[in-house]
């Protein structure tokens, strides 16, 4: 049912309800090119999953390269929206509890978010354009945490070892387990999604990575 607000503000309204059904759109169009690669993929597909017609995506988007870069800035936008805090909200932590929190969040991220991964592994086993094209979001990704990591080595919080490096061990250590969330069903009898099962890998990685400084 329409609140008072919007019989007030229908044009507020009709843009919400647009900006809801493109981000349905967005969603759905990561989800199915991450199944089923960027060729295996249809408009059509596309649509099912959401429940429209074809043609409304096709009023959205002109073709499916179109659509696939959307889904992708999309895809880079939100990640920046999900892992961004307010400084205030960390205030009076130490470095290394700040950067435990990262690590939290952004294995969080990956759990509910695994065609992220698994979207960009394709673009990069093909190393093509749209793989050009998406490299200028992870750079920009990547760019704004290398300070805070070269500061961090400096203060003894990672060890000592390539910047490059250890930014991958730290995005395959938080997405692979994930990514890989059928095949742990099916070996492990484990739902990676469930909430205990997210906390367990966060946990994990934690202490792989700092329990040096609880013995040091």
């Amino acid at each position: 049912m329409a609140s008072s607000s919007d019989s007030l503000d229908p044009v507020g309204l009709r843009e919400r309800q647009k900006q809801a059904t493109r981000a349905n759109i967005l969603q759905a169009a990561l989800e199915t090119f991450a199944e089923k690669g960027f060729e295996g993929a249809s408009i059509r597909d596309i649509a099912a999953k959401v429940g429209v017609n074809h043609a409304l995506i096709k009023y959205h988007f002109e073709d499916k390269e179109s659509l696939w870069k959307a889904a992708v800035e999309f895809l880079f936008t939100r990640l920046d929206e999900e892992m961004t805090v307010d400084p205030q909200s960390e205030e009076g932590l130490s470095e290394l509890d700040k950067v435990k929190s990262f690590i939290r969040r952004y294995v969080h991220y990956c759990a509910q978010h695994p065609e992220h991964a698994r979207i960009m592994v394709q673009a990069s086993v093909r190393d093509d354009e749209r793989l050009k094209w998406a490299a200028r979001f992870i750079k920009l990704s990547h760019d704004s945490e290398m300070p805070n990591l070269k500061r961090h080595m400096r203060e003894g919080l990672w060890p000592n070892v390539s910047h490059v490096s250890l930014i991958y061990i730290i995005v395959s250590v938080c997405q692979t387990f994930f990514m890989l969330a059928p095949e742990v069903r099916r070996i492990h009898g484990i739902d990676p999604f469930s909430k205990k099962a997210i906390d367990a890998h966060a946990d994990a990685i934690l202490t792989l990575f700092f329990d040096h400084q609880a013995a040091s």
